[in-house]
């Protein structure tokens, strides 16, 4: 009874050692084959400068910036593909406009939010990269309780 399960694992290391022995030649052929192994380093070298080009390209474009917490009634130029989020959080009542366009300030009035009513406390709008973009408020200067924030599309 024990000795063919002793056998069968015999059996199984001899195979498993086998195959040990075939791959330790074939890596020793690999390591051998030095124009192989320059071309191997070559392509590395490329493939890694290919990288560090598209992170800089990528930088540049304003891919990867984070969100951030915009403050009303203040001008922004957008780097990059965005989406302004406009929103009434509580406190003083108010009205906001999101304005985006070309000009500084800009002047399009693409949406407007008012907390004093049930119609909307909400405005949102896609900014295109070199668009000016501002959540202009009833009152400059006068806090409300709306909050903006720009989320990068890219």
């Amino acid at each position: 009874m024990f000795g063919s399960r002793d056998d069968a694992l015999y059996a199984r290391v001899q195979e498993l050692e086998g195959r040990v022995e075939r791959l330790t030649g074939l890596l020793g052929t690999l390591l051998d084959d030095g124009d192989r192994h320059a071309r191997l380093i070559e392509l590395a070298e490329r493939a890694e400068g290919a990288l560090r080009a598209l992170e800089a390209r990528s930088g540049l474009m304003g891919i990867g910036e984070p969100r951030f917490q915009a403050a009303l009634d203040t001008v922004y130029q957008a780097k990059t593909f965005g989406y302004v989020a406009v929103y009434f959080v509580g406190g003083r009542t108010a009205r906001v406009r999101l304005l985006i366009g070309p000009h500084n300030p800009p002047d399009t009035s693409v949406g407007c939010a008012n907390s004093g009513s049930d119609i909307n406390s909400y405005i949102g709008g896609i900014v295109r990269p070199g668009e000016y973009w501002m959540a202009a408020t009833h009152r400059p200067g006068l806090k409300s309780g709306f909050e903006c924030l720009f989320t990068p599309l890219f």
